[in-house]
């Protein structure tokens, strides 16, 4: 075995075609720039005064109002495996078959973050191996970010005795001679930004732009789902079949004024083995008692396009007569990935935009044959979406591992990844929300809009579950029961045509959460207005373990789910006391802002040190939310649309003329829409509102201030 360095140097992105080219040129070579053939030993060391330099200027001159572009070091090691192997499996799946070598590292990185091989991928604040990325920082925010390039479901990186190990994962069973593999270390300043450009450079060795955030209509519009966690999941209302209860669903949303623009059929609706849980897919096709009349007709009564769940494969599945299969103890896979066309011909006859591949991680470690050769776990995700793709329909990937959200940089059709565990009412919001929020960093930088799951609009902390929905830029989908949908909260995500409202990118964490602290959990994200300026949102919600209304079953919930404790898997502190927020620091915010509390509807100005002191809300799972708005150069800051969680969104907002003593805002919406829009005038320290009504084509004109 040989391993091969190629430095990319700052801003590497910029340059890393070109890197590439010359480290596959590098690996077919006698060189003398590589290093000995043969020494699996071989490590690959990164100093230290190579990191990132910070993201910004100690220079007192600087404008204020100029960001200073963060650097990054970036680095592509190609490995390869010479001889060919056989009977390599080590037993464990977590047990390297093969060492590439190992990176030391310095001991400032004394913190680690990595990707559990679990359902929805929840994250782990230790360096235990996994497929990547593997993330380590300092106390100082300093990181490192190690994962594979490609062959991402062989892959294995793991932090033991302070240095990275990368390698091949202990469950292949053979390794061809000149198997070759990259390797990516980035290196830079900041958790939330070095991640993005680790995933920049991904994105671009895969020649993947990010999905657009209205790429289809799962991702565009409001949505009613019948998953896990749903009302109607295995149920049906008093008296009614399936087809009857989701028609009723639609009946009841267009009369509340709920705009639904698609409904879900979760799992419950196609031949499976018999069970408790049900079993495999025996026939991808609709039971004839909750469909009588078939699919394509239900999906035309129902007057929406849908999206429809599929899981793995049972022994006795009606597809064996056409496609090879293998067998494993619990489920069988295709050998013969052809059958995924036959079931995307299906969904197309039956009116179906986006086919959901679930159970993902489950058939990985369900089925040994994916995991015993290489390749085959990625030619099974490629056949998903080039079938969707060749039939114009888009995939949504669900309880994916952390090899599943990397390979996804490869999956065009691929528009959305489930990553949060399945949702329920109510009960142990810390089980949820902080883990959804890291593992987005990791899918949205693979260019995937993150999904939360459905929620209901009328559970205790409704509002709460539709702002983080809403702030994550994905697919936003409710699951009340007929009657029980709370109207002013759906609509508080997306106009009256159920066009979503949407930011710029998914809400993350600060940085600041990755540290110990007693502070609330802390999510950002923005809407930028090309020319005019960023609005900055800013989340924080209560949670803290030793709260006195934190129940048993909130506790109960969190150990029925992970393996690990929830302080193993996202800084969890007992107590909430710290309601502070750097507007600079964290969250990257310059040049003059007014705060306004979107639950007060109070607007103030930050201190002189851009210091925040967020509105404080003790009650478990209480949250605050703050719009941080620009002052523009006549001294008005827009806030935008008051009764939206995302007051600024580019759906809504086309764009804004900023005159001597006022603002003249261009809208977009519904024809017919009445829209309310909100500015702060710091001159005169007033209020300034307006209203509009969408035209017939689309659009209308807001004038605020100039009186």
């Amino acid at each position: 075995m040989a391993t091969y360095k190629h430095r990319i140097g700052l801003h590497g992105v910029l340059t890393l075609a070109a890197a590439l080219s010359a480290a596959s040129a590098l690996v077919g070579c006698d060189d003398a720039t590589s290093s000995e053939e043969g020494d699996a030993d071989d490590d690959v060391t990164l100093d230290a005064d190579t990191g990132a330099d910070d993201t910004r200027t100690d220079d007192a001159d600087a404008d204020p109002d100029v960001r200073v572009e963060p650097t990054f070091t970036d680095e592509v090691i190609v490995a390869r495996q010479d001889a060919a192997l056989e009977d390599a499996a080590t037993g464990s799946l977590a047990e390297p078959s093969v060492v590439f070598g190992t990176i030391p590292v310095d001991g400032e990185y004394t913190h680690a973050l990595s990707f559990q091989m679990t359902p929805m991928s929840p994250p782990l604040l230790r360096g235990d191996p996994s497929p990547g990325p593997l993330i380590l920082y300092s106390d100082a925010l300093d990181v490192i970010v190690v994962s594979p390039m490609d062959h991402v479901f062989e892959a294995l990186v793991w932090f033991d005795n302070g240095a990275i190990g990368y390698g091949l994962h202990g469950d292949l069973e053979s390794v061809p001679a000149g198997f070759e593999q990259r390797w990516l270390v980035v290196r830079g300043h900041g958790i939330g930004a070095t991640i993005a450009h680790w995933g920049d450079v991904m994105r671009a060795a895969h020649g993947r732009e990010r999905t657009d955030r209205y790429a289809d209509v799962g991702v565009s519009t409001l949505g009613y789902w019948t998953d896990n966690g749903a009302t109607y999941y295995y149920e049906t209302a008093d008296g009614l079949n399936e087809a009857d209860t989701l028609l009723a669903v639609s009946r009841d949303a267009r009369e509340r004024g709920i705009p639904l623009g698609y409904m879900q059929l979760d799992s419950w609706w196609y031949h499976k083995e018999d069970g408790f849980p049900p079993g495999g897919l025996l026939d991808w096709s609709p039971q004839p008692a909750m469909f009588p009349d078939g699919l394509a007709t239900f999906q035309a009564e129902l007057d929406l396009p849908l999206i429809v769940h599929n899981r793995w494969f049972g022994h006795d599945n009606t597809y064996r007569d056409r496609y090879e299969f293998v067998d494993d103890t619990e489920m069988s896979f295709p050998v013969d990935l052809g059958v995924f066309g036959e079931l995307m011909d299906s969904a197309l006859d039956w009116g179906v935009v986006t086919y959901e591949q679930d159970w993902l991680m489950p058939q990985l470690s369900g089925v040994r044959w994916l995991r015993a050769g290489a390749g085959r776990a990625e030619s099974w995700m490629q056949a998903i979406d080039t079938e969707a793709a060749a039939r114009g329909l888009t995939v949504q990937i669900t309880m994916p591992g952390p090899a599943h959200l990397l390979d996804a940089a490869s999956r065009p059709a691929t528009t959305s990844a489930r990553t949060s565990i399945d949702y329920r009412a109510g009960v142990s919001k810390e089980s949820f929300w902080p883990e959804f929020h890291t593992t987005n960093m990791i899918a949205w930088a693979m260019g995937v809009l993150p999904f939360k799951d459905n929620f209901h609009t009328s559970e205790p902390y409704g509002e709460a579950e539709a702002l983080v929905s809403a702030l994550s830029a994905g697919m936003v989908g409710i699951g009340d029961a007929i009657g029980a949908s709370d109207a002013e909260i759906a609509l508080r995500t997306c106009r009256s045509d159920g066009m979503l409202l949407k930011p710029d990118a998914p809400a993350i964490p600060i940085d600041a959460m990755f540290l110990p602290h007693e502070r609330p959990y802390t999510t950002y994200t923005h809407t930028e207005l090309a020319g005019v300026g960023v609005w900055t949102y800013v989340a924080a919600y209560h949670l803290a373990s030793a709260h006195p209304d934190r129940t048993f079953n909130d506790r109960a919930l969190a150990i029925v789910e992970y393996e690990d404790p929830l302080e193993q898997i996202f800084i969890y502190p007992a107590d909430v006391s710290d309601w502070t927020v750097r507007a600079d620091d964290e969250l990257g915010v310059r040049g003059d802002f007014v705060v306004y509390d979107w639950r007060t509807g109070v607007v103030t100005e930050p201190g002189a040190d851009g210091e925040l002191e967020l509105p404080r809300d003790d009650s478990h799972y209480g949250f605050a939310y703050v719009v941080l708005a620009p002052v523009l150069a006549n001294g008005i800051a827009l806030i935008g649309e008051p009764a939206k969680f995302v007051t600024m969104a580019d759906r809504r907002v086309a764009g804004v003329a900023v005159g001597d003593s006022s603002i003249e805002v261009a809208l977009r919406g519904a024809p017919g829409e009445v829209v309310e829009l909100l500015a702060w005038d710091t001159v005169g320290e007033r209020e300034l509102r307006s209203t509009a009504t969408i035209g017939a084509d689309g659009t209308a004109t807001a004038t605020l201030g100039g009186e």
